[in-house]
């Protein structure tokens, strides 16, 4: 979750998917933003799964990829950008499709009993969005004992680091104590010892299991490969690793 776009969420989201399911994990990558970075990676071209359900398509908005012993599946939600607004108000008018899509959804998770599931959420999303409330209502109905856990992710920048924080309380996860991590991402050398001093502070306030800064990487940031070539960043393995102790 973020309060901007930009800060390299997606980025994380597909590394720490990948470092996941190298280690014998099935996971699921719902990618909710409405730009698709994850899904146009793995290679899906078509509409997601909301604007396939409105337009009538037959279509597969998702891909399942092998990670060595594990595998991670990827369903394209959303990004198709801004209709989704539209979408959304077609599947309230027109309750037949909307039954059809949460039966698709139904269906992708039913298909095998995933260890993860990961959201990438577009930014500043509500607990009370439909763009959440529903998604979130129907997964509870097939994984009603999985924990869930928020991953807040910045970039280095005082004013965004703070606008973040105050999205995280605003939307109760610091009251209902479900911030697993707080991610400064792009963080220079020069800046680092700043970061991680400011990082701490955070942390306990936030009352976060952990908390991570990501150095900048040119080659993540400008990657323009397939997911299956996708780098998993160093720091990510220490956040898998403190995850799968959760367990």
């Amino acid at each position: 979750m973020s309060s901007k776009g930009g800060v390299g969420k997606s980025t994380l989201a597909i590394s720490l998917s990948k470092e996941l399911a190298r280690r014998r994990t099935d996971v699921l990558l719902i990618d909710r933003d409405l730009i698709g970075y994850a899904s146009y990676l793995a290679g899906i071209r078509g509409p997601g799964l909301v604007t396939s359900v409105v337009e009538e398509l037959d279509t597969k908005p998702w891909r399942e990829i092998k990670v060595e012993s594990g595998s991670v599946t990827i369903l394209k939600y959303f990004g198709d950008g801004p209709r989704y607004k539209l979408d959304i108000e077609k599947l309230h008018r027109q309750r037949n499709l909307g039954e059809r899509g949460w039966e698709l959804y139904r269906g992708l998770l039913k298909a095998k009993r995933y260890s993860f599931v990961i959201v990438d959420n577009a930014a500043l999303v509500r607990p009370e969005d439909d763009i959440v409330k529903h998604e979130l209502d129907t997964f509870k109905g097939i994984y009603p004992d999985m924990p869930i856990w928020q991953i807040f992710v910045s970039d280095f920048l005082d004013v965004d680091i703070k606008e973040t924080v105050r999205y995280a309380n605003l939307i109760g996860s610091v009251e209902l104590g479900s911030v697993l991590a707080f991610v400064i991402n792009m963080v220079y050398p020069e800046i680092s010892t700043r970061v991680n001093h400011l990082l701490d502070q955070i942390v306990n306030a936030l009352k976060a299991r952990m908390g991570l800064t990501i150095p900048f990487s040119e080659k993540v940031y400008q990657y323009n490969g397939d997911f299956e070539s996708f780098p998993i960043l160093p720091e990510v393995g220490k956040m898998a690793t403190k995850i799968m102790e959760m367990m």
